[in-house]
């Protein structure tokens, strides 16, 4: 039986806060290049210091198969350190220096057309699976102001509510809501049938209730079935998207694209589901291969690696592959 999660005490959530809301108030104040320079100086820190996370994140990006040097995969593992101190600033900063005019489209002709049709049209309605990736804080602001449609954001509560409340203050809008995952589906079925866009991160483990194991960079990992089983309910077209932070520090993103995904039901449920929840995660590996500094890699995101059952996954293989080689063996060939 799985451990229930402990809640914050009261003392732990304030000793949280209070150190946070210094930093906030100050990284408000600074001009942005300077805030990037003050909070790119904390995360070195960090770095060196955290041990724990440091190591996760050399450890992932070799597992996933980017370095095989240790020495190369520590060096990249620091510059996607500095590129999540940049997060914090453009959080701080957003009410400050976000603008539409700053916000690009990119990706696949097919899906830009779709969610921003031009002429102040409406974007067709879409089911949004993302990543921990460059600003994901802005993309909810950023895609809806694109597609001239709202969206609902589902979202896992903050471990600590006070400084959640602070970074949620920056996303919500009259364009975008949010929404606790715990709530269920419900909320989420009522937002479709409003026309919204529905939009959720996938990229970090899901429980065995709520997730089903695909290949992800080559290796087991438990992928959110909340797109599968709305895209089956409801026909809304899946779009696999990024917001990347462009160079040169000036408050300036990206949102990429992949194809969209529009699955015809064979009737096996499970069999659509799984092969899905496959396409969303194998689209956002493709996106997140074109520029892997800015994905968030110190979460545990496989069951192979840094997880107690890992040794069970050792030798895993990916149901579809065992499907497709179980129906080759049934196939007769000619020579039969």
């Amino acid at each position: 039986m799985a451990k229930e999660k402990r809640e914050k005490s009261n003392l732990r959530i304030y000793a949280e806060y209070y150190p946070f809301c210094l930093l906030y108030g100050v990284l408000h104040l600074l001009p942005l290049k300077v805030g990037y320079a003050f909070s790119t100086l904390l995360f070195r820190l960090l770095y060196v210091f955290d041990r724990r996370h440091r190591v996760r994140t050399v450890q992932h990006v070799m597992h996933a198969g980017l370095y095989t040097d240790p020495v190369e995969a520590r060096k990249f593992a620091r510059k996607t350190y500095l590129e999540f101190a940049k997060l914090l600033v453009e959080i701080v900063k957003m009410n400050q220096l976000y603008s539409k005019d700053k916000i690009s489209l990119a990706g696949s002709p097919e899906s830009v057309e779709y969610i921003d049709p031009g002429d102040g049209k409406v974007g067709g309605q879409v089911i949004i699976v993302t990543a921990h990736y460059g600003n994901w804080e802005v993309a909810g602001t950023a895609f809806s102001e694109q597609a001239n449609r709202p969206m609902t954001s589902f979202m896992r509560p903050f471990g600590n509510p006070l400084i959640g409340k602070l970074i949620l203050d920056h996303r919500a809008g009259s364009l975008h809501e949010l929404v606790d995952k715990n709530e269920g589906i419900r909320p989420i079925l009522r937002a479709a049938s409003a026309g919204r866009n529905i939009t959720m991160l996938i990229d970090q483990h899901a429980s065995s209730k709520e997730g089903i194991v695909c290949d992800f960079f080559g290796h087991p990992a438990r992928i959110h079935m909340t797109p599968a089983l709305l895209h089956l309910k409801t026909g809304i077209p899946i779009i696999p998207e990024l917001n990347r932070r462009k160079a040169g520090n000036n408050f300036e993103f990206e949102i990429v694209y992949g194809d969209l995904i529009r699955y015809v039901p064979t009737g096996d449920k499970q069999h659509d589901i799984q092969t899905i929840c496959q396409m969303c995660a194998s689209a956002l590996e493709k996106l997140i291969k074109e520029d892997p500094v800015q994905w968030l890699w110190a979460p545990r995101h496989w069951l192979d690696i840094n997880r107690r059952q890992a040794e069970q996954y050792k030798n895993w293989t990916s149901p579809l592959k065992l499907q497709s080689v179980s129906s080759a063996e049934k196939t007769p060939s000619k020579a039969e």
